[in-house]
C-alpha cells in the first residue's frame, strides 16, 4: 500500500573497481533514486541557498530529531539529488518537504492512493508539537530558517529523482483506445515507454523538476464532493503518475 512507502535516508557507499572496501558516498545521504510523485503532509520549504552536502546534513538532522521525539517525520526533498545530479559543493535549488507520506510512486504505471491514508497522515502532521518543528528548524539558516519559520501545515504533492514530472490525478484506470470520464492521462517509465495504462479523469495538480516542484493539495471533503460532480463518477479513486522526461 501506497502509505507504507516511506523511505528511510541511509549512508550510500561505493566500492572501488577492484570491489575491495566500500567507502561512503560524499553525498553522505541516499536521496530518492527512482522518478517518482509524492503526497506529503507536513512542513515545507525554499532550499536556494544550501549545498547538496548541508542538505544530506540536514537529513541527519531530522532524522535524529524524529528518533528522539518518537514522531517519525521524514525528508522528501524535490527533485533530482541523487549522486548523477549536483555535486556535494554545489548548491541546490529544491522544495524540501518535512513530514509524513501519504503515497507515493506512478513510476512504471497510475498508482492507486487512499484519500483516507493521506487524510490520516495530515492528522499526524498537525499532531506534530510545535517544539519538535522547531527542533528541526535549529540547523536551518537564513532564508531557509526564515521560510521554515512562516511554514503551515499541509498536504503537499512533488516529484522526486531524474528528469521528474507527476500527475495527481482522480477518476478511473483505462486505456488510451478505451472510453472514460473527463481526460486520459498516462506518463513515461525511466526507460522513457509510455505506460501501458492510464487514468480517465482529471487532472488535481502537475508538478515537474523545472517548476512547479511542489503544489499545496486539497484532499478534504469539500474539495473531493466537487471532483465528484464535475467527473460524474461515484467510484472514481487518485492517482500519481510519474513521467521521466
Amino acid at each position: 500500500m501506497s502509505d507504507e512507502d516511506t523511505d528511510d535516508f541511509e549512508d550510500e557507499d561505493y566500492g572501488d573497481e577492484d570491489g575491495g572496501d566500500e567507502e561512503p558516498s560524499p553525498h553522505e545521504v541516499s536521496f530518492d533514486e527512482d522518478t517518482e510523485g509524492v503526497l506529503v503532509a507536513g512542513k515545507r520549504f525554499s532550499a536556494g541557498g544550501m549545498t547538496r552536502k548541508q542538505l544530506g546534513e540536514f537529513a541527519k538532522h531530522v532524522e535524529a530529531v524524529a528518533a528522539k521525539s518518537g514522531h517519525a517525520v521524514t525528508i522528501v526533498a524535490s527533485g533530482d539529488l541523487t549522486d548523477t545530479g549536483p555535486a556535494p559543493d554545489d548548491t541546490v535549488y529544491t522544495e524540501v518537504h518535512i513530514g509524513f507520506e501519504g503515497g507515493r510512486g506512478g513510476t512504471d504505471g497510475p498508482e492507486t492512493i487512499s484519500r483516507d491514508v493521506a487524510l490520516h497522515v495530515l492528522e499526524k502532521a498537525k499532531a506534530v508539537p510545535a517544539e519538535v518543528w522547531a527542533e528541526i528548524g535549529e540547523k536551518l539558516e537564513g532564508r531557509e530558517r526564515e521560510g521554515w519559520d512562516e511554514a503551515s501545515v499541509s498536504m503537499y504533492f512533488t516529484c522526486v529523482g531524474p528528469l521528474t514530472a507527476a500527475t495527481l490525478a482522480f477518476g478511473v484506470l483505462g486505456t488510451e483506445d478505451g472510453e472514460g470520464p473527463g481526460k486520459y492521462m498516462r506518463g513515461v517509465n525511466m526507460e522513457q515507454e509510455a505506460h501501458e495504462e492510464g487514468v480517465w479523469g482529471q487532472k488535481v495538480t502537475y508538478v515537474q523538476y523545472e517548476s512547479p516542484e511542489s503544489e499545496e493539495v486539497d484532499l478534504g471533503d469539500a474539495a473531493h464532493a466537487e471532483r465528484v460532480r464535475e467527473l460524474g463518477v461515484e467510484h472514481a479513486r487518485y492517482f500519481i503518475i510519474a513521467r521521466y522526461d
